[in-house]
This record gives C-alpha cells, structure tokens and sequence, in this order.
C-alpha cells in the first residue's frame, strides 16, 4: 500500500474524530437517551436503564426521527453532540410547552423551517423557549444550567458509571447502572486500513486531531484500535484545550466553526493560547496543512485559517454533503480516509 499522490503536498494532516474516523452511532444514541431522560426527569420521571438499553435503538427512532432530525441539525451546523440534545429540547418546549409528552415530528417540521446556520440562533431559541415554557431564560441559554445538566446526563451515558466517577470525581448524578457506549466504539472505515493509512502517515507527516471530543473520549478508540502511536504527542488537540482556553482568555466561542482547534493542532498543544488568537505565528505551515473532516464546522474552520480541506462524505448526510462541499469549494471530496490509499 503506498499513500494517493494528492499528499505529497502536506507536512501537516489534522483530522476531526467523529464522522472522519470513528463512527458517531453511539455520540448520537448518548444523545436520544439524553434527550429521553431529560425531558422524564423535568416531569419528575424516573427511566430505568437498563430498559433503555434494552430499547435504545427504538427511543433513538423516536427522538430523531429514524435520524432525519440528527441530518437537518447538523446540516444547520449543530456540530457538538452536546448540542444535539440541548437544541432537540428547546425546540420540543417551543412546540409543545413543558408538560406534555413531545411529538418529535414536530420537531422535525420546525428544524426544517430554521434557517442553514443555526448556531448563531441558539440565544434566540433559547428566548422564545423561555416565552413559551415559562423558564426562566438564563437558564436555558446555552453553557448555562440547562445545557450543563445535559452534559452530565450525556456523559454519564456515553462514560458508564465507573469512569464517570473517575473523571469527574464524583458519581453519576442521575440514574446508576449506566456501562457506557464509549467501550462498544467502532471505526468508521476498516480498521486495518485505518491503521494503515496512519502509519504511512506518519512516516513523513505529522498526524494530529482538532476533535470536539474531551480527551478521554479522544484516547479511548485511538487506544484500542493500535493507532495513537501514529498521531503527533502535542498534536492531539481536544475539547479540553477549547475549555481551558476559553476560561483563560474569557472568550467562550473557540469551538469549531473558530480555527482554535486546527491551530493548536498544527502549532502544538503546548503553543500559548493568546498568540494563537492575536495570529502570532508561523503561517507559511499552513500552507502544507490539509484538514480532514466531514461537516459544515470543519471546512469553515479550516478555511479561516488558510488551509486546505478534504471533505470525506461519512458524516450523517453521506453522498448528500458533496454538493454542500462543492458549493464551499473543498479542495478534495472523497468518498472515506480509505481513499488516502492510492489505487493499484
């Protein structure tokens, strides 16, 4: 096997996670079953887990409308799985107010109606949430208590409940019995590929992530799969660095579609912050830089910091996303990271 000859060009390959080389079917199952147990515990309903479980892929159905919903979200440039949830919730209030079992269709119907980017809209759906359902709105907006309690409640699901409590020091606040999804994790592409395509990588390249994944969630899949020794050591930037740089530089909009992430990559993870955000550094590297991913918040990122962008059409819209990207004038436009191997 020998790399496609497009390559040649780069020193620097940053890579998201999700949609790219690890699967996000079990991201978007910790969403539905947080979306679940959210709006049951707001009507001071208990779930049972492992019921849950049991019927994930039927409450996944239901929430998401057999995926259309999770499609149209991230289509509008919802990137984080957090705010998959958080979004589902506020729009299911709007249309249903909080007391009342939620028709998600109706949820479906409205994301339809929103505009293409919905991430500058989120405040404005948190208001009308509050005029509707009568919660306060300081506690809806987003990064407030409505939006970290979901978190928790995602994470809780996605980490099981021992290395919840590991991570976060405490145990689960909600519902116990939780074994997490991180463990049953599978690639997106094959894996002896993927690992292939890694290590030829890495023989000349420096290989990094600009993932919205905190750094446990990051480490586990490249653990497992045998190819983390493939990825530069201050390379792998995760959504623990957005989350210390924002609180030091009190700026909280350094999530994708900002380039922070694909910046620290590409400089370091032990590059300082505030020269990264004032463009103190070497910007002829990001001319040999190609960013991989699969969604909206990737090429936008990728191209407010100069570089080039190869789409891979695994994400949720699959063959759909080409004529998003062709429309945003992505470099490449592959099918998967497999076709990063060049054909006989």
């Amino acid at each position: 096997m020998k790399l496609a000859g497009f390559l040649e060009k780069y020193d620097t390959v940053i890579f998201d996670m999700d949609g790219v080389i690890t699967s996000e079917e079990n991201y978007w199952n910790c969403a539905a079953l947080t979306v679940w147990e959210y709006l049951k515990i707001n009507r001071s309903e208990k779930i049972n887990v492992q019921e849950c479980m049991e019927n994930l892929q039927k409450i996944r159905s239901t929430v998401f409308c057999n995926d259309e919903l999770i499609s149209e979200l991230k289509g509008r440039g919802v990137n984080s799985n957090w705010d998959l949830g958080y979004v589902t919730v506020l729009i299911a209030w709007i249309i249903s107010g909080r007391e009342v079992d939620v028709d998600f269709n109706e949820v479906l119907k409205y994301v339809k109606s929103m505009p293409e980017n919905i991430i500058d809209e989120y405040d404005n759906i948190a208001k009308l949430c509050s005029e509707k359902s009568g919660f306060d709105y300081n506690w809806l907006k987003r990064n407030s208590l409505m939006w970290t309690t979901m978190r928790g409640i995602f994470q809780e699901w996605f980490l099981g409940d021992e290395l919840y409590k590991k991570q976060y020091g405490h145990p689960p606040v909600y519902s116990n019995g939780k074994t997490g999804l991180l463990f049953k994790e599978e690639p997106i592409v094959d894996k002896g590929k993927l690992v292939k395509i890694m290590e030829l990588l890495s023989q000349n390249k420096r290989v990094c992530t600009g993932t919205g994944r905190p750094f446990i969630e990051m480490n586990q899949p490249l653990c497992d799969w045998g190819i983390k020794k493939y990825f530069a050591q201050n390379g792998l930037c995760n959504y623990d660095h957005v989350e210390a740089a924002e609180k030091k530089l009190n700026n909280n909009a350094l999530t994708k579609p900002h380039p922070y992430m694909f910046l620290k990559a590409l400089y370091g993870t032990d590059y300082d912050d505030e020269k990264i955000i004032k463009g103190e550094y070497d910007r002829e590297k990001i001319k040999r830089t190609l960013v991989v991913g699969d969604a909206g918040a990737d090429i936008l990122a990728s191209q407010a910091m100069g570089a080039d962008f190869c789409a891979v059409l695994t994400g949720i819209q699959g063959e759909k996303a080409r004529g998003y990207f062709e429309k945003l004038n992505a470099d490449y436009i592959l099918k998967s990271v497999e076709d990063f191997i060049a054909e006989d």
